[in-house]
């Protein structure tokens, strides 16, 4: 298996004193040497970005990172020294909500690629943390950047970590883990300030899926219900435009429905209007649905969530009602 291991270093971490706080963000530096382990960057849109799937061997929820591209040298900055450096952020939610990453850990990252619907692929990267510096796996790891000769701490190898390995099956099935995501993630989205194109790029339909159950805090928008047992939930995540049409994997874009939500969402049975509120279609004979009607729907507090005005407008323009021609969209 590839891994990619890096030392974790003063600087990147905030610059904490022992006992202290971080005095800045905190991030991990990556290597221009390294960069086919990560999704490709270019210079063409400023601080160009992705969104890492991380899957903590130490958790086994999965969570999100931004990993940006500042190419600040590419885009006429008048700074003395422009930025051209590659940047992993570290949140909360990676961190288990504390700051447990600490100069000269080793952090052990492997990816693997699973496949999903119309030929897509979702990355995810398996990171496991070192911090005994007299274990077997931190000297192996340790030895193997020394003899990388990378500065910063970096190393990309083909190996057999059997420790890493027996960690790894001890985790549930891909696709079966929680969820967290950080609110810094989003934040730092927004703050690129991309068009939908550009934006649309950091989404696939799992890293949607994942953003929208978040978001509408893993229930039904409409019925506020949810059946789980384990990791099986009868909700899904519904293009609000729909992929058909255009629609892209942003997660305004999406609502959590259960599945017979879905169903008659995608085939017009209901809108919902402005207002947030449930429309169903006049012809629609359903007493169960028609309970709905005119029902405001749970909407996320955070505002890169919400159902966006045009994405709903679409809706209820070229959507609602289509079961009355040949229902298909």
């Amino acid at each position: 298996m590839r891994y990619y291991l890096k030392k974790c270093g003063h600087q990147e971490l905030g610059s904490v004193e022992e006992g202290g706080r971080p005095h800045r963000g905190r991030y991990l530096l990556t290597s221009k040497k390294v960069l086919e382990f990560f999704p490709p960057l270019t210079t063409a849109q400023k601080n160009d970005s992705a969104l890492l799937a991380i899957l903590p061997l130490y958790t086994g929820r999965k969570v999100y990172c931004n990993y940006v591209y500042h190419n600040d040298k590419y885009h006429g900055s008048e700074a003395s020294h422009p930025r051209d450096e590659y940047r992993i952020y570290i949140n909360r939610a990676l961190e288990e909500n504390g700051h447990t990453f600490h100069k000269e850990d080793i952090l052990v990252f492997a990816r693997k690629e699973f496949a999903l619907e119309d030929d897509e692929t979702e990355t995810v990267y398996y990171l496991q943390h070192l911090t005994d510096r007299n274990s077997d796996f931190y000297r192996e790891c340790d030895r193997r950047i020394g003899e990388s000769r990378m500065q910063g701490g970096y190393a990309l190898v083909e190996a057999d970590f059997p420790a890493f390995e027996q960690a790894l099956s001890y985790l549930a099935p891909a696709g079966d883990q929680e969820v967290e995501i950080d609110r810094c993630v989003t934040e730092n989205i927004e703050r690129q300030n991309f068009d939908d194109a550009v934006a649309a790029r950091l989404f696939n339909a799992a890293s949607f899926r994942d953003f929208v159950m978040a978001g509408y805090e893993n229930r039904c928008a409409v019925t506020g219900s949810v059946i789980r047992y384990g990791s099986f939930t009868n909700l899904e995540a519904a293009h609000i435009r729909p992929k058909s049409h255009q629609g892209l994997y942003l997660p305004s874009n999406g609502i959590a429905l259960t599945r017979d939500f879905h169903w008659a969402f995608d085939k017009g049975f209901f809108t919902i209007d402005n207002s947030y509120r449930v429309r169903v279609h006049e012809k629609v004979d359903s007493e169960y649905l028609k309970s709905f009607d005119k029902k405001e729907i749970f909407v996320p507090a955070e505002s890169f969530f919400a159902p966006r005005r045009d994405f709903l407008c679409y809706h209820q323009e070229h959507i609602f009602g289509l079961f009355l021609t040949s229902g298909r969209i």
